[in-house]
């Protein structure tokens, strides 16, 4: 079984996508009434890539999702497929494979007929689609399941029907909206990285929606944000971790500390202490947002500084997690008044400085992983 996966994504390797489009959306958007749903949206995916649109609810995921199937029509906008423009073409017309959250999988038919669909409906002689059907649950790992019925399968064994069902005409683009959203969290593990290895082997261009981020950052090749019908960014699942681009990008990847401070004389200060960072186009005496992931602090015991140094700070643990493989630190430090700061500390670092509740120590928080954003932004 896939293991979950690690903050520290710059160990993670990741596929470089090819430079040819195969799929190209422009400016594309979709209203309804006085609401815009998507919003002057635009995009180039590349032959092969597995790409994931992240997002929260009501972000316009899944319009974008259906607009690309022909089942929600864009208000303006182009969609090109492999250099055809498909804007208006309705959904039967369009190359695509699509799974559904609910599988859809027809419930009186058995999974060989259920996979057949599809292959039955292009006319094609029966000992084909027989072969067809035999090698595609061969390549899920359920041959032994033909003669079932969806009932009779477990939700994880019904979602690899269904997607054995989608590529079973070769298409050239395969659709995924929130596949495993229903499977308990073992069986999602476990699918996604079966999903991200078919997607491999086949090298079919692969769109998938989801709200996981954790599913987006270890399945995707590039990861496209959304929030309001609006692209926040776009790029690697590393990029996306850490490098964001705006305030709701850190919030939404991953867990963030948001630290209120001003731009003020060529600086960042938090209270008395100065903090050394990246602050280009920030204007003198302009509000910020200071932010910094737990991992990415560091400790230090409490008799480190002789001398106050730019971006540490004094801090008492007020509460702890033991998470497992670390501790989550719950920290409080004069220099922040009553904004909290939380802190993965390894079980290394936990038991060479002696850390428990209520222990006073000095964190570091390094340069090159604080974050800053406009106040508002």
């Amino acid at each position: 079984m896939n293991a979950m996966i690690s903050p520290n994504l710059s160990t993670v390797p990741e596929k470089t996508p090819v430079t040819d489009d195969y799929l190209r959306i422009e400016n594309l958007w979709k209203i309804y009434g006085d609401f815009a749903a998507l919003r002057d949206v635009s995009l180039q995916i590349c032959k092969g890539e597995f790409i994931c649109f992240l997002g929260p609810s009501g972000c316009g995921k899944t319009t974008l999702l259906r607009a690309i199937a022909g089942l929600e029509p864009q208000t303006r906008g182009h969609i090109l497929q492999d250099g055809r423009d498909i804007s208006n073409l309705p959904a039967s017309k369009r190359d695509y494979g699509i799974v559904f959250q609910s599988y859809a999988l027809f419930p009186n038919l058995t999974v060989t007929k259920n996979v057949a669909f599809g292959l039955e409906n292009t006319g094609r002689p029966k000992a084909e689609i027989t072969k067809r059907v035999a090698e595609l649950l061969e390549l899920v790992g359920l041959p032994d399941k033909a003669d079932r019925y969806p009932s009779q399968l477990s939700g994880g064994q019904q979602q690899r029907i269904a997607l054995a069902r989608s590529i079973a005409i070769n298409p050239g683009l395969l659709l995924l909206d929130e596949p495993l959203s229903a499977l308990d969290a073992k069986v999602r593990v476990h699918l996604r990285h079966e999903i991200k290895e078919l997607q491999r082997k086949l090298g079919v261009t692969t769109i998938m929606v989801t709200h996981d981020q954790e599913e987006a950052l270890s399945m995707a090749d590039r990861i496209v944000v959304m929030n309001h019908g609006l692209i926040e960014q776009i790029g690697t699942p590393t990029e996306i971790y850490r490098h964001p681009a705006t305030l709701f990008v850190a919030d939404f990847i991953g867990e963030t500390n948001r630290i209120a401070s001003h731009y003020k004389h060529g600086a960042i200060t938090l209270g008395s202490r100065v903090l050394n960072t990246e602050v280009p186009g920030l204007t003198d005496g302009q509000a910020v947002m200071v932010a910094i992931r737990p991992e990415d602090i560091l400790p230090h015991s409490a008799g480190h500084e002789v001398v106050p140094k730019p971006n540490h700070l004094p801090v008492t643990i007020s509460a702890q997690e033991f998470l497992g493989s670390s501790w989550r630190m719950h920290l409080r430090s004069a220099e922040l008044g009553e904004t909290p700061l939380v802190a993965n500390f390894s079980m290394n670092a936990v038991r060479r400085l002696d850390l428990s509740e209520g222990s006073k120590l000095t964190v570091e928080l390094p340069a090159e992983r604080v974050l800053v954003f406009p106040k508002g932004a």
